[in-house]
């Protein structure tokens, strides 16, 4: 064993060349600027402090952060909403003081009400104690891209921080950990580039070092954890500063900490593995790794380390997305990482399709792509699908290969998804008289993504169709509701009565009550009218099974705090009952709810885009 070979004075000598190398500076790494020697000091005044600055952009590298795709950048450089300046008025009445109070860094954010933020009054009237309890409990893995971006808004908006008593910077800190989390890696850098003196507390250093590993950005990384080691015995920071001397090629070193390490009894024979790879210059085969870190991640792609099948079993989204574009995994498991990434928000869609055209298939599999893709469903079916309607000039063969991978991303819980990615393709399908069966899923696919502009000509073909042709009349009249809780410009025309014949056009099939409850549900939660029969309809069909459908006291809440107006309570709460499952997997009762407290804040938008994930996950 090589802890028992050292002895207690080696062990001291090995800790002093440790902690002494990491003062020390290496190769590759960028040196802080320090005043040269002989300089001379400056003894004007100190010039005044001036709110942090964000962070310029990143130019363009090997790997970038995924950028949130609802949100746009703020359009000038985020500043601390400071609370009001208390006046103190002096005897004389001549001279008046503005007394600033201390900046509370819980208050920094990027997202101003321009920028899509949520107001900086929008914790007005609600307790911090409530919203430290609520917080970590926010669905950080659902694959709701409507949840998500209310998720974001809530945790990158400036405003002044919820009343009571706390500690310093305490809930900004959870922010950032909570937008590392849910895979926001771009929020995380832009966050921490305004929390004044984020770089002081290890806890913020460890997000900053992990989305650095989850990027590609080693150096950054290394510099954080080579300004760590002197400051106690961690081990995140000693396995992070041992790969990053291997990426120094210093070796030696490296394995005096390999040698700490093993003594004080760490078990991670992944980190040993690909470190003794790193040092032997690459080729490790790692058998079982279902929870990778984003260290993990780093070592295996530098150490040229194939990743084992079970990698994928992670459901952090960040983590999915630096699967998806590592080199050191197979094709298929990439395309797996990939869809799941970007439903869930991490992973732009343009790296997907990127993704979707790299694939090798044989001429024979080009040869009857539908016939592929009828026997085997799956990622790699819809890459082949994409390719295919790439190449294809023909619209009525090009809208086929379209329809059959929207089908296929249905079945699979994936259709935002991959009308997201077929996008581009589907908008160079025209709408003609020949196309009218085409035009359903063309509607649908474009409500999903808000493009109604594009889903109109679509609406206006199937309506004509309608006029002679029962099926496009049936189909019209099942997308009507739909595209009125989606704000389509194809239901300007919309009157309840369409509610009775989407009705009566589903009424025999097997879930009709369910689809309408659902329906009726998130009708009347946006102001809508439901016709009495039609619910009443529903009365005389089977009972639904029981059960509590949320906690009480989260629904009581929610119905306070939408009552008189706070924003951010009611967003956190409305996120909170919806959970991991989201839209696709919430209770009739708990979406009304949810859409329309949103609603009723001012969030309409949010509150569309939930219902329109609800009623298309449930098949409408």
């Amino acid at each position: 064993m090589i802890a028992s070979a050292v002895s207690v004075p080696v062990r001291a000598l090995m800790a002093g060349l440790i902690v002494g190398a990491s003062i020390m500076p290496h190769a590759g790494w960028a040196q802080q600027d320090r005043p040269a020697v002989g300089t001379p000091l400056r003894l004007a005044p100190p010039r005044p402090l001036l709110p942090p600055e964000q962070r310029p952009a990143k130019p363009p590298g090997t790997v970038q952060p995924g950028q949130p795709s609802i949100l746009p950048p703020a359009a000038s450089p985020p500043s601390i909403v400071p609370p009001p300046a208390v006046k103190q008025v002096l005897p004389s009445a001549v001279i008046q003081v503005d007394s600033l109070r201390g900046i509370d860094p819980n208050s920094a954010g990027t997202l101003g009400e321009a920028q899509g933020g949520l107001g900086v009054a929008m914790w007005s009237g609600t307790n911090r104690k409530l919203v430290e309890r609520l917080l970590p409990r926010l669905p950080v893995n659902t694959t709701s891209r409507a949840m998500r971006a209310l998720e974001i808004r809530l945790l990158l908006s400036r405003a002044v921080a919820p009343q009571g008593e706390g500690p310093g910077g305490g809930l900004v800190a959870l922010r950032v950990r909570l937008l590392a989390a849910i895979g926001d890696l771009a929020g995380v850098d832009d966050l921490l580039g305004v929390i004044p003196a984020h770089g002081e507390g290890d806890d913020l250093a460890r997000v900053e070092s992990d989305m650095s590993f989850l990027t590609n950005d080693n150096n950054r990384a290394c510099s954080l954890a080579r300004g760590r080691m002197g400051g106690g015995d961690n081990t995140y920071w000693q396995k992070a500063f041992i790969f990053c001397q291997a990426l120094a090629q210093e070796h030696s070193k490296a394995a005096l900490g390999v040698a700490l390490l093993r003594e004080s009894g760490d078990q991670d024979p992944v980190f040993f593995t690909l470190i003794n790879a790193l040092a032997a210059g690459g080729g490790a085969t790692i058998e079982d790794l279902p929870d990778p870190s984003p260290l993990h991640l780093a070592m295996a792609r530098v150490a040229k380390a194939r990743l084992p099948p079970n990698v994928i079993a992670s459901d952090r989204p960040g983590v999915l997305r630096t699967i998806a574009i590592s080199p050191n995994v197979t094709v298929d498991l990439r395309l797996e990482a990939a869809e799941r990434a970007e439903s869930a928000g991490a992973l732009d869609v343009d790296t997907l399709r990127q993704l979707y055209t790299s694939v090798s298939f044989t001429d024979e599999e080009l040869a009857s792509p539908l016939s592929r893709a009828e026997a085997e469903a799956g990622p790699m079916s819809r890459a082949l699908l994409y390719r295919t309607a790439l190449v294809q000039t023909v619209p009525t063969a090009r809208a086929e290969a379209v329809a059959r991978a929207l089908a296929l991303g249905r079945e699979g819980g994936r259709h935002a998804s991959t009308a997201r990615a077929f996008e581009p393709i589907l908008k160079r399908i025209p709408p003609s008289a020949e196309m009218a069966w085409f035009a359903p899923q063309a509607i649908r696919a474009f409500l999903v993504v808000g493009d109604h502009q594009a889903a109109r000509p679509w609406f206006q073909l199937l309506d004509a169709s309608a006029r002679f042709d029962e099926g496009s009349a049936a189909a019209l009249d099942g997308l009507a509701p739909l595209a009125r809780l989606a704000g389509s410009q194809g239901s300007e025309d919309w009157n309840p009565e369409k509610l009775t014949a989407w009705w009566n056009g589903v009424k025999e099939e097997e879930d009709a009550g369910e689809r309408a409850s659902l329906l009726y549900a998130l009708f009347e939660s946006l102001g809508e009218t439901v016709p009495e029969p039609l619910w009443e309809a529903l009365l005389g069909g089977a009972q639904q099974a029981g059960g509590a459908t949320t906690q009480p006291a989260l629904w009581r809440q929610l119905g306070k705090a939408a009552a008189v107006g706070r924003v951010g309570e009611t967003v956190l709460l409305s996120l909170l009952m919806l959970g991991q499952g989201g839209p696709g997997q919430a209770s009739p009762l708990v979406l009304g709810r949810v859409v329309g407290s949103l609603s009723a804040v001012g969030l309409d938008a949010p509150a569309r885009a939930i219902a329109v994930e609800a009623l298309v996950a449930a098949g409408l």
